[in-house]
């Protein structure tokens, strides 16, 4: 359990409005874990007793399907949280939480969430704008997941990647590091494995992509990766 400071907890965007005195006295009910990728940060039916902000590393949310199959449904990054509206209505977890690499969380207790948090308007909007941003993307996800042509799945799927996981590099195009091994994309897009790497090589052969190592892609062709979505 990393140590936990009161820089820690200012550095945190939903929580950097806080009173100095605020703080204090939620410390002792907030805890800095580290999880290795693989680990589940929480599962499926788990009571909502707590709140997960992400500091560093990635986390994907995924579902078991009734064939033994992940589907992964969003890809969390640095500073996105999950389980304030899990609180808020007394919910259970339906899907799971898996770190994606070694990541590191802070974890906030119910008390501390509804005794201190609710009461900061910061905290509150920023809980409410991120709410609302979540419903664009189950947009995304049902028209990710609804199409059956495997290359606007693999399409749809980059491009959706670029807001969370993209920077541009030094030639001015578009780099995804989603942390996604070839199963975990497949998941993510609604294919196997075996299909969303065929797709990946014909993507790279049209010029579309270029694959990087440890599951980065670079973006080519933006243009044509966005024909093939509609």
């Amino acid at each position: 359990m990393a140590k936990l400071n009161n820089d820690i907890i200012k550095n945190t965007t939903l929580l950097s409005d806080l009173r100095e005195e605020d703080i204090d006295k939620i410390k002792s009910e907030l805890r800095l874990k580290t999880f290795e990728r693989g680990e589940y940060i929480f599962r499926s039916g788990d009571a909502a007793e707590l709140m997960y902000i992400i500091k560093s590393g990635a986390m994907k949310i995924s579902m078991d399907l009734s064939d033994g199959r992940e589907q992964i449904l969003y890809i969390y990054k640095e500073e996105d949280f999950v389980g304030g509206l899990n609180l808020i209505t007394n919910d259970e977890y339906v899907y799971n939480g898996i770190a994606l690499t070694d990541t590191e969380v802070l974890i906030i207790s119910k008390s501390a969430f509804y005794n201190t948090l609710l009461d900061n308007k910061s905290f509150l909007r920023g809980l409410l704008v991120e709410s609302y941003e979540r419903i664009r993307k189950s947009e995304q996800l049902i028209d990710r997941l609804c199409v059956i042509n495997g290359d606007m799945k693999v399409a749809k799927g980059i491009i959706n990647l670029i807001d969370t996981h993209g920077a541009k590099n030094e030639k001015g195009n578009w780099v995804i590091t989603p942390h996604l091994n070839r199963t975990e994309f497949g998941s993510f897009t609604g294919l196997t494995r075996e299909t969303l790497t065929r797709k990946l090589a014909y993507f790279q052969e049209m010029g579309y992509v270029r694959l990087l190592p440890k599951g980065a892609i670079e973006i080519i062709d933006l243009d044509s990766l966005n024909d093939l979505t509609v």
